[in-house]
């Protein structure tokens, strides 16, 4: 157990070691020979996405369980100040496992942003995002390792806060790769409908998870979408 936890926060680890290492880079390097491309004025429009998958196999109980995740953001917004992005995201998720328990998981995300870029590198910057807004949640879950199969769904809304840590790398100005990762936090009241039974409960659930992210954004100095 302790071996598999460590392999899932490996990639993690390697990231904040690699976006550690770019930040003291940029640091080493004069400001006065850099113009940052995240400049007042200008717009930042990007997608993002992230995909994972793994398995979990439990000889004891001989059972293999199955998940894959995906997630995709898309935001736009204006740099108010150099380094300084204003903007709106809206972000995707969907998580679905399989085994004796299957489970179907999505959630839809909308809301203001802000994001602020560390350094003033022309070639790019580590950065932090925050954006607090609604979510729309969906869960459907089966239970087939039962005498009699049991299937719940719950559907509802709440608040959400999306917290981001991650390396933007730009190309001519105007092109900007990103890598990093997202913190999702959700507080959703949901209506949990059981069946065969028929019975409906109201709940109050937390939801949280963490994605390695990558994107793509275009720097512009107009807005025209």
């Amino acid at each position: 157990m302790l071996d598999t936890q460590f392999t899932a926060k490996r990639p993690i680890l390697l990231l904040l070691l690699v976006l550690l290492g770019q930040f003291v880079c940029s640091q080493n390097v004069t400001a006065d020979s850099l113009e940052t491309p995240f400049r007042k004025g200008r717009w930042l429009t990007g997608l993002a996405g992230s995909i994972s998958s793994n398995t979990t196999t439990i000889n004891s109980a001989d059972e293999k369980i199955i998940t894959n995740n995906f997630g995709l953001n898309l935001s736009t917004g204006k740099f108010v100040k150099d380094r300084l992005l204003f903007g709106g995201i809206v972000n995707a998720n969907r998580a679905s496992s399989s085994g004796n328990v299957d489970r179907a998981e999505e959630s839809l995300f909308i809301g203001p942003f802000i994001s602020y870029y560390l350094s003033k590198n022309e070639r790019g910057s580590l950065f932090t995002t925050l954006s607090p807004g609604y979510v729309r949640y969906r869960d459907e879950t089966s239970f087939s390792n039962v005498p009699n199969p049991i299937s719940e769904f719950s559907e509802g809304g709440g608040l959400g806060v999306l917290l981001g840590l991650g390396y933007s790398y730009v190309i001519n100005d105007q092109i900007a790769f990103d890598i990093g990762f997202d913190l999702n936090l959700f507080w959703v009241d949901v209506d949990l409908e059981q069946q065969p039974a028929n019975m409906i409960s109201s709940q109050n659930i937390a939801v949280s998870n963490i994605a390695f992210t990558f994107g793509f954004n275009v720097i512009l100095d107009d807005f025209f979408f």
